[in-house]
Parts: C-alpha cells; sequence; structure tokens
C-alpha cells in the first residue's frame, strides 16, 4: 500500500480543517474501493502533495490548481496543490465565506488531481460544480450534475483511473 503526505501546515484553519476532512474521507473511499493509495495529514510519507493557499484565485471559484509529477515508469514524486485564499457564497443577506464542505469538496477534487487523475468526469471529479447556499454555512453543498457534495463521492470511471495510478 503506497503512502502519500498531505502537507497542510500553513492554511488558515479552515483550510486545514477542510483537508483533514478530505483525506479522512478519501481514505475511507480508496479503502472501500481498493485503490491502494493511504494519504496522511502532515505525515513523513514521500511523496508529499503541499497544499497551500493561492490569492490569484478568485474567491468565486470552486476549483484550486494542482500539479504533479510522476517518473517514468509511474511512481508519483511530487504535487502542489493550491487553494482558493477564500471562497465567497451569495446569500440573500448578501456574499457570506462558504460553508466547509464546499472547503472539503474543493480540497477534496485537488488532492485527488494530485494523485494522477487528470481528466473531469463526474461527481467528485466533475468539471462544473454549482454552490448549493445551506440555511447556514455548515449545510453548504456543491452540486455535480444531480449529486450534491459532500459527502465525497467518486464515480467508477474516477475508481478504475485511480486503482490503474495506484495498482
Amino acid at each position: 500500500m503506497a503512502r502519500v503526505s498531505v502537507k497542510i501546515g500553513g492554511l488558515t484553519a479552515d483550510w486545514a480543517a477542510a483537508c483533514r476532512l478530505a483525506v479522512t474521507q478519501l481514505n475511507s473511499l480508496f479503502h472501500s474501493r481498493h485503490i491502494n493509495v493511504v494519504l496522511e495529514t502532515n505525515g513523513a510519507a514521500n511523496p508529499i502533495i503541499s497544499v497551500r493557499t493561492d490569492p490569484s484565485i478568485q474567491g468565486s471559484a470552486v476549483h484550486g490548481r494542482t500539479t504533479s509529477e510522476f517518473n517514468s515508469t509511474g511512481g508519483m514524486l511530487r504535487a502542489e496543490v493550491r487553494l482558493p485564499a477564500s471562497v465567497k457564497i451569495n446569500t440573500p443577506s448578501g456574499p457570506r465565506s462558504a460553508g466547509p464542505g464546499i472547503l472539503q469538496v474543493i480540497a477534496g477534487h485537488e488532492i485527488v488531481h494530485a494523485l494522477g487523475h487528470n481528466e473531469h468526469n463526474s461527481q467528485l471529479m466533475a468539471q462544473t460544480m454549482y454552490k448549493e447556499m445551506g440555511d447556514r454555512a455548515g449545510q453548504d453543498k456543491l452540486r455535480a450534475g444531480t449529486l450534491s457534495l459532500p459527502p465525497l463521492s467518486l464515480s467508477p470511471e474516477s475508481v478504475a483511473t485511480l486503482k490503474s495510478i495506484w495498482p
């Protein structure tokens, strides 16, 4: 079983909590779908996914930017995930910070990209997601097609892709 460290040391408390929750839910999905990788938040394992915020990613965005590097045999060397510094959602009272669920989905999506899943298909790895305002921030979600996230969910295509990368 491969181990990958997800470094979140320089993040705000909200983003760090979202990343920890995304890692926990992804590990559960990976285990149940027999994807042979375990993520360790701030672990000592190599390779490392470094996660940072990037103020150039606008607050209306529900995505980040991820780069990853693999060797010639397909082994992961390193990755960098950049997340929006803040994510806003429109409410009848005006814009406010998006809730932790939205942050978790964005973080999970980008971490899966870091693991080598490049294409967008559906569910967690959808290309387009729409913000769904909850009655309070803790109920905010992202909608991918007909699916509201969280909880995180991987399509059969994403499972197959990840299994091919992490056999």
